[in-house]
């Protein structure tokens, strides 16, 4: 008994199934690799899509899940012998609402994750919050403290340059270490102590 090859498969599909599946097979395919590379650089890929404006939403992943969910949902209605016009109109309905929901999904991951880029840093700056766990003095060890950022509360990192500051204490966000770590003063500082000491010399 002879088994059907491949190639006696793909010869006996008419050419637009043909097309719907290498549209398919090839989105899904590309789909995938993008997704694999995000794994390897998440912060980067968060930090770029979060960047873009919404007159970019045609990227790479939004046009690949449009190709995917409409190519195949085509294929689906092709087998169950559908008319064309139709099969074209619902795949194309598909395809769009797929991608803009992707893109929303992505869009609302991004603002429920902290994700400090250099420019994320900068608007840190003069951010004010709260103590929740004790922060050593004089950079002598690490603590956390309570932001507002986005109008979602994240916990994040700190030092501070001054005395201890304990839970409960409100501070002001002066400085970003390593795009990881916040320096905090407490909010009613009037500066480090060797800008005080600078400023009684002069």
């Amino acid at each position: 008994m002879r088994l059907p090859l491949f190639g006696d498969l793909w010869n006996a599909q008419s050419w637009i199934e043909q097309a719907f599946w290498l549209a398919a097979a090839v989105s899904t395919l590309l789909l995938a690799i993008l997704l694999v590379l995000s794994l390897f650089s998440p912060e980067r890929d968060a930090d770029e899509e979060a960047d873009k404006k919404l007159s970019h939403i045609f990227n790479a992943r939004t046009v690949l899940n449009f190709f995917a969910a409409f190519s195949w949902m085509a294929l689906i209605l092709y087998h169950q012998g559908m008319p064309m016009k139709v099969l074209l109109a619902f795949s194309l309905a598909v395809g769009l609402a797929v991608a803009a929901l992707a893109k929303a999904a992505t869009l609302l991951f991004l603002r429920l994750i902290p994700h400090r880029s250099h420019d994320e840093g900068e608007r840190l700056l003069l951010q004010k919050g709260k103590v929740l766990e004790p922060i050593p003095p004089h950079r002598n060890g690490f603590g956390k403290v309570h932001l507002d950022l986005r109008g979602a509360p994240y916990e994040l990192e700190a030092i501070t340059a001054g005395k201890e500051l304990r839970p409960g204490a409100e501070i002001r966000v002066i400085g970003v270490i390593d795009e990881r770590i916040l320096l905090v003063e407490p909010l009613e500082d009037e500066g480090y102590p060797h800008e005080q000491a600078f400023g009684s010399r002069g």
